[in-house]
């Protein structure tokens, strides 16, 4: 907050809550309408001493002379230096936008003027806009004028306020229909303001807000933004209204380019600043938001909203470095800020960096802080894998589930931690599917293992194997749905034809005659099962099938010539 904007919000206590100065009312010795609108004239800004006030003068007397009194009744200069010679300093200062409304406010004007004037080779220039005392968005642009002197300037200032008021009454009409949602009364209470006078910004911002609560085409929105900000191209509300259509319309560069020129008419106002970059860093390339942010910030040091905003986007742009450098900053200036956002979404950034040990260490730290928390406990769990740490992940995964914190996957980064660590998953898989577990996930892990084992066995040939690779995939084929369980009965069959073969060839050997039945039953289920899981290999089941189609009476004459 200024230093007059603290010493205006005073003031009202300071005089005990009456505003009509003596010396004003000695002076003029006449009363003001009270339908007459209250119009205050602030101090011009100006490089040169002096020139302001001689402007601002020079305009009160203009209108004044130009405007009836019963129309409009222009604030004595008196009661604006009353009123800011109470609050104990110059008189003399232009006033920031935000100090010059409220001391309008105060004043209870219902309009404002304001300007800048310089000196010229041949004069002066005096550049003027009428400002709503409600809301200094409002504003209409007055024109910009030179002249011998500011007398003559203001001349064109004042003729120009007289014409750029007939909207007002149009425009009053339509934000009183507005805030009784009869839109069609507003829009052409609107019209009629802009009928009135062309040129007409106020008019043309309530037809603007009207078109955005009815929601109309963002090209309708668009166009009447872009009449605004032709006629007065710092229209704040116009450029945010542009801003908000160019996003509904899909056009993110026009959008993010808006936002700029947007923050561009009042580059010191945090809101705005914050208002902006959030915006930018959602519609477009954070990249484009990064220098307005950094801006902002330069301009607000210490404010941790923008600093929060400068985080987001350098997370979003991959500048690590400098993320991580400004979320201690921001931890140092606000404990509070070390929530389970920060301590989730640095865990992240430094496994996008692939520091897998600094991501584990930040999300160790957040648990000790939130150890119920069951992102934290993911993230820590991925980052500890990535970092090569299996057992502590187990571990990690084992503390969870004892206090009934619910991981996100927590089967399957169980299943694939002992994997890595080398143990056997069926076991755990079992225990899960026994528990209730109905997840996709955990079966295709089952299959997928089911898979590695026939494999092992294909390549073994071994009793144990073959008997491994059947037993899991019995199961397999017992508890996993659709597609999964013709690859699952594909498999199998395809498992019975190699263990088969390696029986009804060991059997004749020995002259075993069970192991020969054994056979026999073995590529008596290959026919079944090859069949049901064709779909899934239609070629090899066909080859399969070939040799199992002359294994099996081959078994029949083996088990007839050793079994008596």
């Amino acid at each position: 907050m200024s230093r007059h904007f603290q010493a205006i919000a005073g003031i009202g206590m300071v005089l005990g809550g009456t505003l009509v100065p003596s010396v004003a009312s000695a002076q003029y010795n006449r009363v003001p309408d009270p339908n007459a609108t209250r119009v205050m004239v602030a101090v011009f800004r100006s490089a040169e001493k002096g020139l302001g006030v001689q402007a601002a003068d020079a305009v009160r007397t203009r209108i004044n002379s130009d405007i009836p009194f019963k129309q409009v009744y222009v604030l004595p200069k008196q009661d604006l230096v009353a009123t800011l010679e109470a609050s104990g300093f110059p008189t003399t200062d232009a006033l920031e936008a935000h100090d010059q409304k409220a001391l309008a406010s105060l004043l209870r004007a219902d309009e404002y003027l304001t300007g800048v004037v310089t000196k010229t080779a041949t004069g002066v220039k005096l550049e003027a806009a009428m400002v709503l005392a409600r809301d200094n968005s409002l504003v209409q642009p007055l024109g910009s004028y030179e002249a011998k002197n500011v007398s003559d300037a203001a001349k064109s200032v004042s003729l120009e306020l007289k014409e750029a008021r007939k909207q007002i009454e149009g425009e009053k009409k339509c934000v009183s229909a507005a805030r009784q949602q009869q839109w069609d009364a507003a829009i052409a209470a609107a019209k009629e303001g802009i009928a009135a006078y062309p040129k007409a910004t106020l008019a043309r911002i309530c037809l603007a807000n009207v078109m955005l609560e009815k929601k109309a085409p963002a090209a309708e929105q668009i166009a009447m933004a872009k009449e605004i900000t032709a006629l007065d191209p710092k229209s704040r509300q116009a450029l945010a209204i542009l801003a908000e259509a160019y996003e509904q319309a899909g056009q993110q560069d026009s959008a993010a380019v808006t936002l700029t020129r947007l923050l561009a008419t009042d580059p010191k106002n945090p809101r705005l600043q914050q208002d902006v970059v959030r915006r930018l860093a959602a519609v477009a390339d954070p990249k484009a938001a990064r220098p307005v942010v950094d801006e902002a910030v330069q301009a607000n040091p210490g404010d941790t909203e923008l600093l929060r905003l400068r985080w987001i986007i350098l997370l979003s742009t991959k500048d690590y470095k400098e993320a991580h450098a400004q979320g201690e900053e921001l931890v140092k200036l606000d404990t509070s800020f070390a929530d389970t956002t920060y301590f989730i979404r640095t865990t992240r950034a430094y496994q996008a960096d692939s520091q897998f040990q600094k991501a584990a260490e930040t999300a160790a730290k957040g648990l000790a802080k939130f150890p119920s928390n069951p992102a934290l406990v993911y993230d820590q769990i991925i980052a500890l894998r990535s970092a090569g740490q299996n057992q502590q992940a187990l571990e990690a995964l084992d503390k969870a589930a004892a206090n009934k914190v619910a991981v996100e996957n927590a089967t399957l980064l169980r299943l694939l931690t002992l994997k890595d660590l080398g143990r056997d998953i069926l076991p755990a898989i079992k225990e899960a599917i026994a528990a209730g577990d109905t997840s996709t996930l955990l079966r295709q892990q089952l299959l997928g293992s089911a898979q590695e084992a026939y494999r092992k066995a294909s390549a073994s040939k071994t009793e144990d194997d073959f008997k491994a690779a059947v037993d899991l995939l019995k199961y397999a084929d017992s508890v996993v749905p659709g597609e999964m369980k013709v690859q699952a009965q594909f498999l199998l069959g395809a498992t019975y034809v190699g263990y088969g073969y390696q029986k009804i060839t060991a059997a004749g050997q020995a002259r075993d005659c069970a192991a020969a039945k054994a056979a026999k039953d073995m590529f008596v289920e290959a026919q079944i099962l090859l069949p049901r899981g064709g779909s899934f290999s239609p070629d090899a089941m066909r080859a399969l099938m070939g040799q199992v189609m002359q294994l099996d009476p081959h078994a029949d004459g083996v088990i007839k010539a050793i079994c008596k």
